[in-house]
């Protein structure tokens, strides 16, 4: 797997919710019952985007094992990217998003959510699997 350097379609929260707290997020879902990640990842993409992503555009960059340190549940997140796709990108949700808006990876907006960047950092920089906020013995990654 090589780095991923293209930026990445975000889009600011339409209201506070403790997940954003209003904060630029990536395309993400939460997966159906029997859906695979992959087919959740790009069920997402055109729902939030309106555009297509065919099986030879689509690229797995990764997974982060999430530990969260207060009360709410672990979560694994597996990360996808697209580099063509079919269509013109949009905001297909306004409802939930106030827009949409190409920001770097390597430079993530400074509203961008930790977590957020956390994935960025892995998909340009490495490793493909990463820890976070886990206690171990010498801290988390």
């Amino acid at each position: 797997m090589h780095p991923v350097r293209c930026p990445a379609l975000v889009h600011p929260a339409f209201e506070d919710t403790a997940a954003s707290s209003g904060v630029s997020l990536p395309l993400a879902s939460d997966r159906a019952a029997g859906e695979p990640l992959n087919h959740a990842a790009w069920r997402e993409a055109e729902e939030e985007t309106g555009v297509g992503i065919s099986v030879e555009q689509r690229e797995f960059c990764g997974l982060i094992d999430h530990h969260e340190s207060a009360d709410g549940p672990d979560r694994i997140t597996a990360a996808f990217a697209a580099q063509s796709w079919a269509g013109e990108p949009h905001n297909a949700e306004t409802d939930k998003h106030k827009g949409m808006f190409w920001g770097s990876m390597e430079k993530p907006p400074p509203d961008c959510h930790p977590y957020t960047t956390s994935i960025f950092h892995m998909t340009t920089h490495g490793p493909s699997c990463r820890a976070l906020n886990w206690p171990t013995q010498g801290g988390s990654e």
